[in-house]
């Protein structure tokens, strides 16, 4: 794709994501459509607003630049999902200090978890602080089913969890599991 494809390939994935479509979806057919995989993850990170360099260099991952050469035709979307699993897709955002702060905390409540962190739990923590959404984050850590495992500090989970529900603002199950947190913390007082 040469310069003027690429700005096309860009703006029609701009319109796709723009009505609602997947980053996963909005490669697949471009790629489909023009039989580049690699321009069409570079058009949909364009189109997410990932600077140029960036997205080159995203791209450029030895893990991911195999991507391209290891599917071919017919696979495009298998292509698609693996790259938005290599967070290709994730658009990060600048956190101000005291969402920085509050990732710091959800950051220490994973380090207090025990070594073995579910892998989903893991990438989707990870994309949610890239992508600034701390508060969906911290509801995944205070789930009344979480449970910290045996080699983890629950003292040092509850606790972070409990600063970090403080917080953030009420709303969308936010109060619920800061209240939960804070019966976790009564529950496992650690060291005084």
């Amino acid at each position: 794709m040469g310069r003027t494809g690429l700005e096309a390939a860009t703006d029609e994935a701009r319109d796709a994501l723009r009505a609602g479509r997947r980053e996963v979806d909005v490669c697949t057919d471009l790629a489909r459509r023009t039989g580049d995989p690699r321009a069409a993850a570079l058009a949909t990170c364009l189109a997410l607003g990932i600077a140029h360099a960036e997205a080159e260099r995203r791209l450029g991952e030895p893990a991911v630049a195999s991507l391209f050469e290891e599917f071919g035709a017919g696979e495009e979307e298998d292509v698609a999902v693996l790259l938005d699993a290599a967070f290709v897709f994730v658009v990060d955002r600048e956190l101000d200090a005291h969402q920085r702060r509050i990732r710091d905390l959800l950051g220490a409540a994973v380090r207090a978890y025990g070594k073995g962190i579910p892998s989903g739990l893991g990438a989707s923590l990870w994309r949610l602080c890239r992508t600034g959404e701390l508060a969906r984050a911290y509801l995944l850590l205070a789930s009344d089913r979480r449970r910290v495992r045996d080699d983890g500090d629950p003292a040092a989970y509850w606790a972070a969890l409990v600063a970090a529900g403080n917080l953030l603002p009420d709303g969308d199950g936010i109060g619920e599991a800061r209240e939960h947190c804070r019966r976790m913390a009564e529950l496992h007082p650690g060291e005084r």
